[in-house]
């Protein structure tokens, strides 16, 4: 894998034209932090109190020329990680990625941290949603359209050499989307397929083990858990939907995850959904980057945010005999845009715990969060 990125970074350096005088290298320096505190019920008949350092990173992006250079590193939870370092190439109207991060799968999953409604991605994107990864990006863009596909390993930069699955993942995206200019409206309508090989030279048949913290991850253990015995090649899809006007928006997506098994056991099939508004109280516009088909942050500096979201998660699959639990949240929330490098954020879940959830989850629960952040 090395060595094929070695190559892709070559030969973006020949594709892309000679430097000129007129280049210059442009470094940015970037920070963010998270600072979380949460309520709850979970696990005890009167209400815990948590508080931690969510996230804190520090990071640069240096453009030279066509060339684009990100990197970031977090330092929360006593450990130092890389999370994106990324070489970018543009060309007229796309971008050859090569690096560590995301792939082209679930909307919610590529905003930034400091831009999501919520403190975290819906549950079902959690559940069916994977960390970053190692590998390439070709990303292709039009004011109408915007396609990605890629090739990855099935691990992130931190891993490689650590107990590294040996396996490869091909991701695909595309999105249709439509601006009205005069009304401020924007229609995007897209889905992402994913396929992953099976495990190679492996001792033993392998065991994948999904498992999903749920609205928060503070809690000491997640809500489900499912173990997949004799795990083979895995399929996942998801179709998207987002709407935005002056005063509100509207995200949805729904998935569907089928994990192939060896031995003649039965594939392993699991699906949910979510969908979530906003309406702005003070504030006019929601960002919007055309390039890799993402929303954003309100528009405006100063903004007070209302949101909701339902969601739904079911990782039971009788057949297969995999049961991972399934759960049902609602949440409601207000963020207030201090201006653009500081934000509060305050959200309560409702969650409805169906069968089979870990322990501690026996019950429905409410959580009540808060998160005070900086970014710039």
């Amino acid at each position: 894998m090395r060595r094929f990125l070695l190559c892709a970074v070559a030969s973006m350096a020949l594709c892309g034209p000679s430097a000129t005088a007129q280049e210059q290298l442009k470094i940015k320096f970037r920070s963010r932090a998270l600072l979380d505190a949460m309520v709850s019920g979970y696990g005890t008949e009167s209400a815990q109190g948590y508080y931690r350092v969510e996230d804190f990173r520090v990071g640069f992006k240096a453009t030279y020329g066509r060339y684009e250079l990100k990197a970031d590193i977090g330092l929360g939870g006593g450990k130092v990680a890389i999370k994106d370092l990324l070489l970018n190439y543009h060309f007229k109207n796309s971008v050859l990625a090569v690096g560590n991060a995301y792939e082209p799968f679930s909307m919610d999953m590529l905003i930034s941290t400091a831009d999501m409604r919520f403190h975290q991605s819906a549950t079902s994107v959690l559940a069916f949603a994977d960390s970053r990864k190692l590998g390439a990006t070709y990303h292709y863009y039009t004011p109408h359209w915007y396609l990605a596909t890629g090739i990855y390993t099935h691990n992130d930069i931190n891993k490689i050499g650590d107990g590294q699955r040996n396996a490869f993942v091909s991701t695909s995206r595309a999105v249709w989307r439509a601006r009205d200019e005069r009304r401020e409206t924007l229609l995007h309508l897209g889905g992402a397929f994913s396929y992953r090989t099976k495990e190679a030279n492996t001792s033993e048949p392998p065991t994948k083990t999904l498992s999903v913290a749920g609205v928060t991850s503070m809690f000491p253990t997640s809500m489900m858990e499912a173990s997949i015995s004799r795990m083979g090649s895995e399929v996942k899809g998801v179709i998207e939907a987002l709407y935005t006007a002056p005063r509100f928006l509207i995200q949805s997506e729904y998935f569907l995850n089928r994990m192939n098994r060896t031995g003649g056991l039965q594939a392993y099939r699991a699906h949910g959904g979510y969908v979530q508004g906003s309406f702005l109280i003070k504030g006019r516009g929601f960002e919007y980057d055309s390039m890799y088909g993402i929303p954003g942050r309100p528009s405006t500096d100063k903004a007070i945010e209302l949101t909701a979201r339902m969601n739904y998660t079911d990782m039971d699959d009788d057949k297969a005999e995999v049961f991972g639990g399934k759960e049902a949240d609602f949440s409601l929330g207000v963020n207030f845009y201090l201006n653009k490098y500081l934000g509060l954020k305050l959200n309560g879940s409702y969650v409805w715990t169906g069968s089979n959830c870990n322990e501690g989850y026996d019950d429905n629960l409410f959580v009540a969060q808060v998160r005070l952040q900086y970014i710039f």
